[in-house]
């Protein structure tokens, strides 16, 4: 049950980096004369359906296309992929094992940035703008992938 738990962790930060550093060139891809280059980009857009509103107004766009999810999933998947980064470079050898108590706390607070922008959308009815939704949610993004990343070393106490 640990090994899969890991392996899970592992493919999710995988996909999630992947789609981080991807995410830009998707819109361009689309128009590819390069059939697998297409059709990943094609694919990419179905994924992006299943996790994402896709709403124009809410989008970056490349290329006079639209990315395959909102800015403020763009967030999420970007600061996933500086996540990796920015965890992965740490130096090997040294012991990080944190408690999950604190993970939990890492994560809220890493969330909040987004949690308060999406309040204030619902409750007050603002319109932060993608960038703002974007740049909310790379904290949640680097978070997340962190904690994952720690998940698949075995660094939780």
């Amino acid at each position: 049950m640990l090994v899969t738990g890991r392996r899970a962790a592992v493919a999710l930060v995988t996909l999630a980096a992947l789609a981080g550093v991807t995410l830009p060139w998707m819109a361009c891809a689309r128009e590819s004369r390069t059939w697998p280059v297409a059709r990943a980009a094609l694919a990419a857009y179905a994924v992006g359906h299943l996790v994402c509103h896709q709403r124009p107004d809410r989008s970056f766009a490349s290329c006079g296309h639209t990315w395959p999810v909102c800015g403020r999933c763009a967030g999420l998947y970007l600061g996933a992929a500086t996540g990796v980064l920015l965890v992965g470079v740490r130096r090997k050898g040294v012991a990080r094992a944190v408690p999950s108590r604190l993970w939990r706390w890492r994560l809220v607070l890493a969330a909040l940035p987004s949690a308060v922008l999406w309040a204030g959308e619902v409750f007050l009815r603002l319109d932060p703008g993608t960038l703002v939704r974007f740049v909310g949610a790379l904290p949640a993004g680097a978070g997340g992938a962190a904690w994952l990343m720690a998940v698949a070393r075995g660094d939780l106490l």
